[in-house]
C-alpha cells in the first residue's frame, strides 16, 4: 500500500515537472527572436566634408577620422566634395558626407529638418551613404560629435561600426538652451607670462626714485593692427598702474606701459606717461589702452592713446589722454577730456572708443560730480580728439544712491553695442549688461540685466570690475566674453569667465585661466583682480587677457597675460 502511494506522487511529480516544462517551451517559443546585430565595414567608406566648410567642422572632421582610426583599427582618406565636371563623383562609392555637401544624399537628409529648430541635426545611414549634417555649423559639429559617441565604439567586429542605434537619428531642440560648454566651445587657453610683480624691495628701479612699489594694477591690453611700420604690428602692448609709497615726494600713482615682441612670453617696460598739464595732481590712475583704427584730427590709424585719471583725491581729478606715435615709446598728454572735484565729486574709469559710422572718438566715464547722483555713466565726443562735446548720460538711475561704474564695451556681429558695468550703491556691486543699436542712444534710466546663471534653486552672480569682448569665433553668432572680480558661490574659487552664443540671451561660464585668491584680499584692499581686459587679436579667434592677480608665496601683486584661442 505504502509503494502504491509513493509511485502515485512520484508519477504526479513527473508530470506536473513535464507541464511545467513545456509551459517554458511555449513561452520561448512566444518570445521575439533576437535580431541580429548589423555591422557596417567603415574602413571601405571615405570621408567627404563640403569644401566650404568651416574651421571648427573641419578640424572636428579630422578629428573624427583618427577616433575611428585608433577605436576601430580602420583607416579612412578625409576629401572634399569639389570635383572636376569631366569626372563626377560615383554615386555608388561609399562615402561619409558631413555637412552640407553637393551629394543628393545631403539635400535629401537636410530636407528631413525642414520644420525642425534651427540647431537641429541629423545622422543618416543609406546603403552607401553616411550622412552627417545639422542646420547650422554649431549643430553639425554636435552631429559628429554624437556619431561618435553612437556608432564608433569598440564593437567587437575590427574595422566596423554598429548600427543598433538605427539608421537615422534626429536631434530636434534648440542646442543653445540644451548642451554643456564643452559642445559649444573649442577653446585652448594657455597662461603665458607674467608682465610685471611687485618688487621686494625699498628702492625701486623701476620709478627710478626712492619708493616702494605697494601694488601693480588696472591692466589692459592691445595687439598693434593698424601701424604704418609693419614690423610693429602684431606686438603686443600692454599698461598699467603702479601705487606707490615715496620717501623723498614724488607721486603716489605712475602709468607703465609694456612691450611683448614675441606673443606675450616676455615683456619689457618702455615708458611710463607724466602729468604734464596739471603739474599740481598726484598721480595717474585707472589706465585703458586703444589703438585708433582710422585717422582723428592730426592723429593717423595707428595711434596709441592711453586714457586714465590725472588725480588729487583730496582736491580734483582730471580724465586725461597720452598720445604715442612710435607704438608707445613715447607719450604726449594732449587732452583732458573733463574736469571735477576729489573723491566722492570725482571722474573715473575712462573707456575710449572710436566709431567708424560716425567718425567720432568716445569717451566713457564714471561720473560723481553730479548731486543728483552719486554716480553715473557718461561719455563725450570728438571728432578731432582735442575738442569734446557736452555730457551724455547712459546710465543715471531713479535712485540717488545708485552707482553704476566702470564702464566697459563691445560690438557684436549682429550690429548691437553691448555695455557692462558694475552697479553699486543700491545693488551689491553686481555685474550689469545694457545693449543698444546706436551708440548714441541709451535710455538713462533703464537698469539693464542682471548677469547670472541658474545653480539649482539659486543663481550664480558675477560682481565688481567687468571687462567684455565679442569675437566671431566661436560660432555663427561668435563668442561673447564677460569677466569679473568675483562670484557669489562662496566657495573660496575665484570668479570664471561667462560666455554667450547668442548675443547674450543666455550663458554659460568656464574656469579663468587667471586664478586669484580673491576671499583673502578682502575685497577691496588689494584689488586683486580688479579691472581685468579683454581684447581681440588680428586674429579673430585670439583673445588676450591681462589680470591683476595675487602671488601666494609672499602677498605681493602681479600683472598676468593668457591668451585664449577660441575654434
Amino acid at each position: 500500500m505504502k509503494k502504491r502511494r509513493m509511485f502515485c506522487k512520484i508519477t504526479a511529480l513527473l508530470i506536473a515537472s513535464a507541464s511545467i516544462l513545456a509551459g517554458f517551451v511555449s513561452c520561448k517559443e512566444d518570445l521575439p527572436e533576437e535580431k541580429p546585430k548589423e555591422y557596417i565595414d567603415i574602413g571601405e567608406y571615405t570621408i567627404v566634408r563640403r569644401d566650404a566648410s568651416e574651421t571648427r567642422i573641419t578640424k572636428e572632421t579630422t578629428a573624427l577620422k583618427k577616433t575611428i582610426e585608433s577605436t576601430l583599427g580602420a583607416s579612412l582618406t578625409v576629401t572634399t566634395d569639389w570635383y572636376n565636371p569631366n569626372t563626377p563623383p560615383d554615386p555608388n562609392a561609399k562615402e561619409i558626407l558631413i555637412d552640407k555637401t553637393n551629394r543628393k544624399e545631403s539635400s535629401d537628409a537636410l530636407a528631413k529638418l525642414d520644420g525642425k529648430e534651427k540647431d537641429a541635426y541629423l545622422i543618416d545611414i543609406t546603403e552607401n551613404k553616411i550622412v552627417i549634417l545639422g542646420k547650422s555649423t554649431l549643430s553639425t559639429v554636435r552631429a559628429i560629435k554624437q556619431f561618435v559617441k553612437e556608432y564608433v565604439m569598440p564593437s567587437g567586429e575590427a574595422g566596423k561600426i554598429d548600427l543598433s542605434a538605427g539608421k537615422t537619428l534626429i536631434r530636434d531642440y534648440n542646442v543653445i538652451n540644451n548642451i554643456s560648454l564643452d559642445d559649444r566651445l573649442d577653446m585652448d587657453v594657455e597662461v603665458v607670462s607674467t608682465v610685471f610683480e611687485t618688487p621686494e624691495k625699498r628702492y625701486d628701479d623701476v620709478l627710478g626714485y626712492f619708493c616702494s612699489i605697494e601694488k601693480v594694477q588696472y591692466p589692459s591690453i592691445v595687439e598693434l593692427k593698424y601701424q604704418k611700420n609693419e614690423k610693429d604690428n602684431g606686438k603686443l602692448i600692454a599698461i598699467s598702474t603702479l601705487s606707490a609709497s615715496p620717501v623723498r615726494g614724488g607721486p603716489k600713482t605712475h602709468g607703465a606701459v609694456w612691450e611683448s615682441t614675441d606673443g606675450g612670453a616676455s615683456w619689457t617696460l618702455i615708458a611710463r606717461p607724466e602729468e604734464t598739464i596739471d603739474t599740481s595732481i598726484e598721480g595717474i590712475s585707472m589706465a585703458h589702452i586703444y589703438e585708433l583704427p582710422a585717422k582723428v584730427g592730426d592723429m593717423p590709424a595707428g595711434t596709441l592713446l592711453y586714457s586714465g585719471n590725472s588725480v588729487n583725491y583730496s582736491r580734483k581729478s582730471h580724465i586725461a589722454i597720452w598720445r604715442s606715435f612710435d607704438a608707445g615709446y613715447t607719450w604726449e598728454e594732449y587732452t583732458i577730456v573733463a574736469s571735477a572735484g576729489g573723491l566722492g565729486e570725482g571722474i573715473w574709469e575712462p573707456f575710449v572708443w572710436y566709431e567708424e559710422s560716425d567718425g567720432y572718438l568716445y569717451c566713457f566715464y564714471s561720473d560723481d560730480s553730479d548731486p543728483r547722483h552719486d554716480q553715473k555713466l557718461v561719455y563725450k565726443r570728438s571728432k578731432d580728439g582735442k575738442n569734446w562735446s557736452r555730457i551724455t548720460e547712459v546710465c543715471a538711475f531713479k535712485y540717488p544712491a545708485a552707482r553704476p561704474g566702470m564702464f566697459v564695451m563691445t560690438k557684436m556681429g549682429n550690429g548691437e553695442y553691448f555695455m557692462v558695468y558694475e552697479y553699486c550703491g543700491t545693488k551689491e556691486c553686481h555685474i550689469y549688461y545694457k545693449t543698444t543699436k546706436d551708440i548714441t542712444k541709451w535710455n538713462p534710466e533703464d537698469e539693464g540685466k542682471r548677469l547670472e546663471i541658474p545653480s539649482g534653486s539659486s543663481k550664480i552672480i558675477l560682481g565688481s570690475a567687468p571687462s567684455c569682448v565679442w569675437t566671431s569665433a566661436g560660432g555663427e553668432n561668435g563668442t561673447l566674453i564677460v569677466t569679473g572680480k568675483w562670484e557669489n558661490n562662496k566657495d573660496g574659487k575665484t570668479h570664471r569667465l561667462y560666455m554667450s552664443f547668442d548675443y547674450g540671451k543666455s550663458w554659460s561660464a568656464v574656469e579663468t585661466p587667471l586664478p586669484y585668491d580673491e576671499y583673502n584680499d578682502a575685497r577691496e584692499t588689494k584689488r586683486i583682480g580688479y579691472s581685468p581686459s579683454l581684447v581681440v587679436g588680428a586674429d579673430s579667434s585670439t583673445v588676450h587677457f591681462v589680470n591683476m592677480t595675487d602671488v601666494p608665496e609672499n602677498g605681493l601683486t602681479r600683472i598676468q597675460y593668457a591668451r585664449l584661442k577660441i575654434n
